[in-house]
């Protein structure tokens, strides 16, 4: 027979290992996107990049991206404040990039990340009701934000005639599941007694119930504090897009603006249903794609995507490794 221990060791083996089988699998797809995109470019392509190339558009695409990590500490900062707990705004700026880099080395759906940023602020003072509150808020802004951008982008898709009918059941999809979860969580803040008892006897969801009703209701359910967060939430979507446009137009290509929009919604929303950790693979794929169908050239769309990835995602990790072990030995 099988001891407990010796079950969740197992568990814990076969969780790690199906992690560094989807990080492998990630690169995989992401060198056949490279390689498949680089077959069908043209010769003259890669030569007009070198020819065109401005390096200095990428310090803008930087200067965007750092924008992105300030909004989103502001998301968090909007209920401290009114909460009357101060808290820096540079220390909110490390706390983003704590959690991009848990988030991403550790995937479980935002929480691993969510969960360090909450016990830090706790650690600055900031009571628990207060902590849970902000995650709440964060959270439906978040996905009230995503809703309406992703909706603008399937409109501007359909009115190209790029639709297929797999992005319009996945942005669907998607769009129930985000207002089943942002309704759940806003009813369920502050009420730890609500909720059904099924639930409760699944461990993840039992200890999510659980925080949930910490939450301070009047902050969870304000909408005026939603309405600032999600301010915020739409300003990361347009710098992020921003940011793919500039570095298009690094490349010595100009693109249409809300074609290029358009494209990284997509991506983005591919990316945020795909298995694989950070989308890797999948989010360049649909990037390539639906640039190119945005009319940008395919040598140049691989470039500005993989620049992009560079930019948001790997150089960030850095950084964002530091404050992360900050985060966690202060908590």
């Amino acid at each position: 027979m099988t001891s407990r221990v010796d079950g969740v060791a197992h568990e814990e083996v076969l969780g790690g290992a199906l992690q560094w089988f989807s990080w492998i699998f990630g690169f995989a797809v992401l060198a056949a996107v490279i390689i498949a995109a680089l077959h069908f470019s043209e010769e003259r392509e890669l030569v007009r990049i070198t020819e065109n190339a401005q390096p200095w558009w990428l310090a803008i695409a930087i200067l965007l991206q750092v924008g992105t990590y300030l909004a989103q500490g502001e998301t968090w900062r909007v209920v401290t404040r009114a909460a009357k707990f101060s808290v820096p705004l540079f220390a909110a700026f490390k706390l983003s990039l704590a959690k991009l880099f848990i988030d991403q080395a550790l995937p479980s759906a935002g929480i691993s990340g969510t969960v360090v940023v909450a016990k830090a602020l706790e650690q600055r003072g900031v009571s628990r009701a207060v902590v849970m509150a902000a995650v709440v808020v964060d959270s439906v802004s978040y996905y009230a934000a995503y809703v309406l951008t992703l909706a603008l982008a399937l409109v501007i898709t359909v009115v190209g005639g790029h639709a297929g009918p797999f992005i319009v059941a996945a942005a669907l999809f998607f769009v129930m599941f985000s207002v089943v979860l942002t309704a759940a969580a806003l009813v369920l803040s502050g009420r730890s007694s609500v909720g059904p008892k099924w639930l409760k006897r699944v461990p993840l969801l039992k200890h999510a119930l659980a925080l949930l009703g910490q939450a301070d209701p009047k902050l969870a359910r304000s909408l005026p504090l939603i309405f600032k967060s999600g301010l915020f939430q739409l300003a990361i979507v347009l710098l992020d897009a921003a940011t793919v446009w500039v570095l298009i137009r690094s490349l010595g290509e100009v693109a249409s603006p809300t074609g290029v929009f358009a494209s990284f919604m997509i991506s983005t929303l591919l990316r945020t249903i795909g298995i694989v950790p950070g989308g890797l693979g999948t989010f360049e794929a649909a990037s390539v794609v639906t640039l190119k169908l945005a009319g940008v050239p395919v040598a140049i769309a691989l470039a500005a995507t993989l620049l992009f990835r560079g930019l948001s995602f790997w150089l960030p990790m850095v950084p964002g490794l530091v404050f992360s072990r900050g985060a966690r030995k202060a908590t």
